[in-house]
């Protein structure tokens, strides 16, 4: 079991634990504020079940009919969490308000404060640990995740401070469960952008294409222009180069090869490469970084079983990981350069 597998099961049981203390003590002390944050740890649990499954399905392989993978998947179960996310912050607002009208006694216990202390511990050591392993492995559910801890976090200090205040004003407990409700609502908004960006299949961003120019710039290569795309943990690149005219395409083949090794080892997270150079007339088409053998197999060359002498011509566009043997059912590798 990998360590983002991992951090997504330990997030549904940590949630699951916070949601039946807070909903109980909530319950008992009939504090609004208490019930709201217990509800959204209860979304919380569905919410982690959620992103487990839209990792578990963002590992699978390339097939033949997601060539290059199902990164999308980790991106669609995030944007799923924002919506769970929202609908909790529109309930937690009309309970608010419901309360507020209709304000019930507090029963205040030692107990309330310890567990909105505890809550607040765990939430910030659950957002810290996912969004390590977010950035760590350029997770995006994980790092939504993260984000959505440490809003719980936040929550769970300001209940925990507001409780102290109930007696001198008894209105106070749902004016926080109110704002607890905002603040969701603005989070969401937030991470719904981020998640619709990425399904609109939106740029890898300002940070993955500097550090490509910078590459660029250091191996003394006129960049044309620049085009990338983030899908999950997973980013693609299109770049149109130009090379000194006089240069051999031997020479432009060895040169792209040793740039895209030097792009892959300088860019994190950047799967799927496309190199073209205009001065030459030639390119790679897309191939996936770590898979692909050699710039001199461009468009040509050939997809082969690494378990037989099955093998069939390579077309571009189409990567050979996506395609299997007919008779070994594994995915063909490219054929490398002699």
């Amino acid at each position: 079991m990998n360590s983002k597998i991992f951090v997504s099961i330990l997030a549904v049981f940590v949630n699951l634990f916070l949601a039946v203390g807070k909903l109980f003590i909530g319950f008992i002390s009939k504090s609004g504020a208490i019930f709201a944050d217990g509800i959204n740890s209860a979304t919380d649990v569905f919410s982690s079940l959620v992103g487990f499954v839209g990792l578990k399905v963002a590992e699978k392989p390339a097939d033949k009919e997601h060539p290059y993978g199902h990164g999308r998947a980790e991106v669609i179960s995030g944007f799923v969490i924002t919506l769970i996310i929202f609908v909790s912050g529109i309930f937690i607002i009309f309970e608010a308000i419901q309360e507020f009208f209709n304000p019930s006694l507090l029963a205040l216990t030692t107990i309330s404060f310890l567990v909105m202390g505890i809550s607040a511990g765990i939430n910030g050591g659950m957002s810290w640990i996912k969004v390590h392993f977010g950035k760590k492995y350029n997770s995006v559910s994980l790092i939504s995740d993260g984000i959505h801890s440490r809003i719980d976090l936040f929550v769970s200090l300001a209940i925990f401070v507001g409780l102290f205040f109930t007696k001198y004003y008894s209105r106070l407990d749902t004016i926080l469960a109110l704002f607890v409700g905002l603040y969701i609502l603005r989070e969401s908004w937030i991470l719904g952008r981020e998640m619709i960006h990425n399904l609109m299949g939106g740029s890898a961003g300002e940070e993955v294409e500097a550090k490509i120019r910078e590459v660029l710039k250091k191996r003394g290569v006129v960049l044309n222009s620049l085009k990338t795309q983030k899908l999950g943990d997973k980013d693609f690149a299109e770049l149109n180069i130009s090379l000194p005219s006089r240069l051999k395409v031997e020479k432009a083949e060895e040169f792209v090869k040793s740039l895209e090794k030097s792009l892959s080892d300088s860019v994190a997270g950047l799967e799927y490469l496309s190199i073209q150079i205009s001065s030459h007339d030639v390119g790679t088409g897309y191939h996936r970084l770590g898979n692909f053998d050699g710039f001199g197999g461009g468009p040509g060359g050939y997809c082969v079983c690494p378990k037989g002498d099955y093998k069939i011509k390579h077309e571009r566009g189409k990567p050979c990981s996506s395609l299997k043997c007919p008779t070994h059912k594994v995915n063909l590798v490219r054929e490398k350069d002699e």
